[in-house]
């Protein structure tokens, strides 16, 4: 389990924490303007408000992102993943895919992840925090678009690619 966390990057203080139901508003207006489709997850998770797996980033008070993870036996999947266009580049998702790592390195073998296969940012930004390919879903989402399957093994797994 996350609990609040400070994390100090460059010249931001990052504050990574649980979500609480007084960020649903941001939350879902982050969600929509970055990625211009509702997402049912989201709105499934604020209204179940975890325990656990969903937490969010600030700076100097201002929300400005958020992940929404699960722990599956042992397998950790990370669902969504949100920085505000304002503030990326400054290790804001860096630091909430490490946060939700650590908080399931001891009870999952692996972490994995959806990314649409036309992100190459995203896929980049996955790839140098550990995660490998190991899959392809052919009309994933809503629009079409395909999913790669990326995979972090974490110290007890091993993947053979």
């Amino acid at each position: 389990m996350i609990f609040s966390v400070v994390y100090l990057t460059g010249d931001a203080v990052i504050n990574v924490r649980p979500f609480e139901l007084s960020d649903s508003r941001e939350v879902l207006e982050m969600e929509e303007a970055i990625f211009r489709e509702p997402n049912p997850l989201l709105y499934q998770m604020i209204e179940s408000y975890p325990a656990e797996g969903f937490i969010v980033a600030e700076i100097d008070g201002v929300l400005c992102g958020y992940l929404v993870g699960v722990l599956f036996m042992d397998e950790a999947r990370v669902l969504l993943l949100a920085v505000k266009e304002s503030y990326r580049h400054r290790k804001i998702g860096t630091t909430l895919i490490d946060s939700f790592v650590e908080s399931v390195r001891s009870r999952a073998n692996m972490v994995r992840l959806e990314v649409r296969s036309n992100n190459l940012a995203a896929q980049t930004f996955y790839f140098k925090r550990g995660f490998r390919f190991v899959g392809i879903v052919n009309n994933y989402y809503k629009n079409g678009d395909s999913a790669y399957i990326m995979v972090m093994p974490l110290d007890r797994l091993t993947l053979f690619l």
